[in-house]
């Protein structure tokens, strides 16, 4: 059973509209999060090209798996920048050296923001599992995104590994 606050419930951050900066693709894990989103009260500024961290950027899913995600966070660590609450999502790299430089890099941005990173396994296209692996990932970055917006400006770093299978 996948945990699905009911919108009218339990918004995000209270009545007041959140806007999430979405640095991805525009694919489907994109839209799905989009439409979580939605779905609690939210509404979304989706980046699909490389420009780095958008300093008005203050509530953050970062897609590490794409170039406008991986340069947006390379962006936040090397640079001072407004604080920033940021839910990094990555499916986990097979090889150690990718995953290692993905961490250090969230770890490092952690310092000043709050940066909460979830790895996961990969998204099957087609699945008899209810609910869908995307689906569920979905629901799962938006639950960490209410969680962390809801929460006291800080600096954090931690992680996580969401198995879809």
């Amino acid at each position: 059973m996948i945990d699905r606050p009911n919108p009218l419930a339990a918004p995000i951050r209270g009545t007041a509209p959140v806007t999430i900066t979405m640095f991805g693709d525009n694919d489907r894990l994109d839209h799905a999060l989009s439409q979580e989103l939605g779905r609690r009260g939210c509404r979304t500024h989706a980046i699909s090209v490389d420009t780095g961290w958008l300093s008005s950027a203050a509530n953050v899913i970062c897609r590490l798996d794409t170039v406008a995600g991986q340069r947006a966070l390379e962006s936040l660590a090397n640079r001072k920048h407004p604080h920033a609450t940021v839910i990094a999502v990555c499916e986990r790299p097979t090889d150690e050296l990718s995953y290692k430089r993905l961490r250090d890099m969230c770890e490092e941005c952690g310092r000043h923001h709050d940066v909460s990173l979830i790895w996961h396994s990969t998204v099957a296209e087609t699945s008899t599992t209810e609910p869908p692996p995307l689906e569920q990932l979905a629901v799962t970055v938006v639950n960490e995104v209410s969680a962390m917006v809801s929460e006291e400006d800080g600096a954090t770093f931690s992680d996580r590994y969401l198995d879809l299978a």
